[in-house]
């Protein structure tokens, strides 16, 4: 008897698939260098650290000095209340 030969179907979408699925792998790899390598992105880390905590120092100061603020203007307040209650008293 004659041997058939067996088809294969798919076989050029199969090889199609592969190629451009190799063009992919390679764009992403020619982007990721283009956008720099770990040691770039470790020293951008370490900057916006040290920013961070720059600002955190700063934030810090602030409150701190807001606070000292406010507790000299409650005294004034104080006094000038315990001022005005005493000449009310002295009527």
């Amino acid at each position: 008897m004659k041997e058939e030969k067996k088809i294969v179907k798919g076989g050029f979408r199969a090889t199609l698939a592969l190629i451009i699925s190799i063009i992919a792998l390679v764009l992403a790899i020619v982007a990721f260098n283009r956008t720099g390598s770990q040691a770039d992105l470790n020293a951008e880390i370490k900057t916006l650290q040290s920013k961070i905590k720059t600002i955190k120092e700063e934030t810090s100061e602030r409150v701190n000095k807001a606070i000292q603020e406010t507790g000299k203007a409650l005294k004034k307040i104080n006094a000038e209340i315990e001022k005005r209650g005493a000449e009310a008293e002295a009527k």
